[in-house]
């Protein structure tokens, strides 16, 4: 990461809300921390088909808890604060097996989410009212996913967080559309050794419209990352750095010189694009949602000839129904090729947290009393292809795995 960069554009940001502050003529908020989070258990059962080899991995069943402790702050009109702890140290899954650790040692409990909003105007509001602009800084919540618009899984693994600086624009068009744009800069390494740290600098704009149980959204991303090292690329391959050890979380299916084109790393640029439609068939919310996404950087190999790009992402989705009324429904299908993201951000209970893999997902929730939901999830999935240089994540690609869960919010 060029560090000059980064320290003037955080210097920048923070002289620029102190001032904001410091000019502010508004009432004095109300100060104090307000928490919440939430308990979930689950049940959880896989079962794995036989691998080309003749191999098969164990069927198996485990019963598993999650624990987020939300807090939250109003330090005055234009600074926030907040935060979020949360059971596990998986970057992926705040989730803990009962029995692990062994003879009841105890579990660790992570940093998921540790933040500074800051706001020109006052509740991040603009000054006429129609819109919002905020910039945050620390671990922050990861703006690049859709929440309420079906599952948008396609890329991101939604318990992954952003470690630097961003911002979030929003304003409305008109009595029925808004448009929103969200950027930012973003740590991924920091070597510490004289070299180049990685970094990751996404842009995104979108648009949303309709009137009453109609309406219809469309974004467009554009996910850079550079300075990416061979240690990067080697996590994606199998979830190892280059000398061995482990890297933050289980993944593997990216091709070593298929990834960025090299396997000492390089850059990488993804576009994609997810849209949704929303509308009611009689007092039923039914939400159709897909998206597409194509890794630019990506080669064919020439470490493993016969392996093409396998740029490319997609899913299609439709979930009818509302949990709290009666019952909500849904079901996607995913797609995505060896080198279509970095798989170490690929959602680990979809297809496993892998790449070179495709699946059906089935779900339902319900909320059963105030605040406790029932939900269920079925994920099967298989791999795209079994090429040489592929076998990685072809192995025990074939999985079904059957979740289901009680959820506590407080």
């Amino acid at each position: 990461m060029n560090k000059r960069i980064l320290t003037l554009a955080v210097g920048g940001l923070l002289l620029t809300a102190a001032g904001f502050v410091a000019d502010s003529h508004a009432e004095e908020a109300k100060k104090g921390l307000q928490f919440g989070g939430s308990m979930r258990g689950r049940y959880e059962a896989m079962s794995f088909s036989e691998n080309a080899d003749g191999s098969k991995k164990e069927t198996r069943g485990r019963i598993r808890y999650r624990l987020r402790l939300d807090g939250k702050a109003l330090i005055n009109p234009k600074a926030q604060f907040y935060f979020r702890l949360a059971s596990g140290t998986d970057s992926r899954s705040g989730n803990v097996t009962l029995g692990d650790p062994a003879d009841y040692a105890p579990n660790a409990l992570s940093i998921r989410y540790a933040a500074l909003v800051y706001s020109p105007w006052d509740m991040g509001k603009l000054p006429d009212e129609k819109g919002h602009w905020k910039f945050d800084f620390g671990r922050v919540k990861n703006p690049y996913i859709w929440k309420g618009h079906g599952k948008d899984m396609m890329l991101w693994d939604g318990d992954i967080s952003l470690t630097g600086a961003g911002t979030q624009f929003d304003r409305k068009l008109g009595d029925s559309g808004s448009i929103f744009v969200n950027a930012g800069y973003y740590a991924i390494d920091e070597n510490g050794k004289g070299e180049k740290d990685p970094y990751l600098a996404p842009v995104q704009l979108g648009l949303l419209f309709g009137e009453g149980k109609t309406t219809f959204g469309i974004r467009g991303s554009y996910y850079y990352m550079n300075e990416l090292d061979a240690d990067f690329v080697s996590r994606g391959v199998n979830g190892e750095n280059i000398d061995g050890s482990d890297g933050a979380t289980s993944s593997g299916g990216n091709v070593e010189d298929g990834l960025t084109g090299s396997a000492d790393g390089g850059r990488l640029a993804v576009v994609s694009t997810q849209a949704f439609a929303s509308t009611a068939l009689g007092s039923v919310p039914l939400t159709l949602s897909g998206g597409y996404s194509d890794n630019t950087s990506a080669k064919a190999s020439v470490m493993f000839p016969g392996v093409g790009k396998n740029s490319i992402a997609y899913n299609i989705g439709l979930e009818g129904g509302a949990k709290k009324k009666a019952l909500m429904l849904g079901a996607g299908w995913y797609h995505t090729e060896a080198n279509a993201f970095p798989s170490q951000f690929i959602d680990s209970d979809l297809l496993d947290g892998y790449t070179n893999r495709e699946g059906l997902l089935i779900y339902l929730s319900k909320t059963i009393m105030k605040s406790t939901d029932f939900n269920v999830q079925f994920f099967s999935s298989n791999a795209i292809a079994t090429d040489p240089g592929l076998e990685g994540s072809a192995n025990n690609a074939k999985r079904d795995r059957l979740q289901v869960d009680i959820l506590y919010k407080f």
